[in-house]
């Protein structure tokens, strides 16, 4: 049962659906891999090298590493969600001009914030 209540504790806002679980070795920040999900297919992480790898705790687990910082390390985060075949990858950020892009490229479902919620 202890199990369940972490799983549905994390919410966006009250009454609102619960926010995913991070990977634990995710580095601090908005993007980042859920927890149990990668398959270890490999491509968010030769879209962003710089940005992911593969666990070495946990066989064929991926995560953020580092975040990105500079504008073309965002666009390679952004390529990662975008090829990512289970949609894994996610934007736990509120910046509105990244939710746009994400939205704009049909990844809003990827993001743990409403664009229209914070407008």
């Amino acid at each position: 049962m202890e199990f369940l209540k972490k799983i549905f504790s994390k919410k966006t806002k009250e009454n609102d659906i619960p926010l995913p679980e991070r990977y634990p070795e995710n580095s601090m920040g908005d993007f980042y891999v859920e927890n149990q999900v990668c398959i270890a297919c490999g491509a968010p992480e030769a879209e962003a090298p710089d940005l992911m790898e593969h666990s070495k705790i946990e066989y064929g687990h991926c995560y953020f590493k580092k975040q990105p910082t500079t504008t073309d390390e965002l666009d390679r985060a952004i390529n990662a969600m975008q090829v990512s075949c289970i949609s894994g990858i996610r934007y736990g950020g509120k910046d509105k001009a990244i939710l746009k892009r994400l939205y704009d490229l049909d990844l809003q479902t990827e993001c743990d914030y409403k664009l229209e919620d914070l407008e």
